[in-house]
């Protein structure tokens, strides 16, 4: 198993080397700072089904409110999840305005590689369809744009338990995803990667998650957009009642 984690590891860096070198060359560079901010709630509601609602907010950029229904196999090495979402967007004109409406159908897949050891390797598939009001250069308009994004998401997660203190778990996790945009309406950000830093401090249900992150973006052959900054979400688990005998295993980053 620990050949197989290091193989995974040399694949995930090299896929992330490749995949940001071609953004650096004979591009115009853009830089922003921005902050995120996540709640993210799960409940198992059954045995093998759990629902969750999160919210993502960065301050005029985007604010997210969304819900899904996951079912997880039985031994929890797959979940799958549907659901939808509705966005506040900002525009050009809006001044940072989150006037711009989306609703977001979506559904991902999550496959986590069976392992014995505090290191955890976990591949996720997540397919959004966004429907973004219309606008001009001075207000929204009538009728709906329709892209689809295809997300790919690859995550490094060890557990230290409690090597900072008895009183919480302390875990670690980095996260890389590529994130794909098609038509049929055209795309203003066909291609970005993300890359989040993510340090974790569970208590009981609550798990609190500060971090960094990075986001690469290419809204046009001529342009690298950068934007970083720090983020803190909040998760939090809980049970409808006690399941005993089957308890869900759900990280922050499911909700990413």
């Amino acid at each position: 198993m620990n050949v197989i984690i290091k193989k995974i590891c040399l694949v995930f860096l090299f896929f992330f080397i490749l995949t940001e070198k071609p953004l650096y060359a004979q591009r115009q560079l853009q830089v922003n700072t921005e902050v995120w901010y996540g709640l993210m709630t799960s409940g198992q509601i059954a045995p093998n089904w759990s629902i969750w609602i999160d919210t993502h907010h960065v301050p005029e950029l985007f604010v997210i409110y969304r819900g899904g229904l996951t079912y997880h196999a039985e031994d929890q090495k797959i979940a799958v999840t549907a659901g939808y979402a509705n966005l506040g967007l900002t525009t050009p004109f809006s001044e940072g305005k989150l006037i711009r409406p989306e609703h977001r159908p979506w559904a991902q897949l999550v496959y986590r590689l069976p392992t014995q050891s505090d290191f955890s390797v976990r591949f996720r598939y997540r397919h959004d369809a966004r429907y973004r009001a219309n606008f001009n250069s001075t207000e929204i308009t009538d009728g709906y744009s329709l892209n689809h994004r295809m997300r790919f998401n690859a995550s490094l997660r060890y557990n230290w338990r409690n090597a900072l203190s008895p009183h919480f778990n302390f875990s670690t996790t980095l996260f890389n995803e590529s994130l794909f945009t098609v038509g049929p309406s055209p795309s203003d950000n066909p291609f970005e990667h993300r890359v989040f830093v993510l340090f974790s401090f569970q208590k009981k249900a609550i798990t609190f998650s500060p971090g960094y992150h990075i986001r690469f973006a290419t809204p046009n052959p001529e342009t690298l957009r950068i934007n970083h900054g720090l983020f803190l979400w909040i998760n939090f688990n809980y049970n409808f009642k006690n399941f005993r005998r089957h308890n869900l295993k759900e990280f922050p980053g499911d909700h990413l």
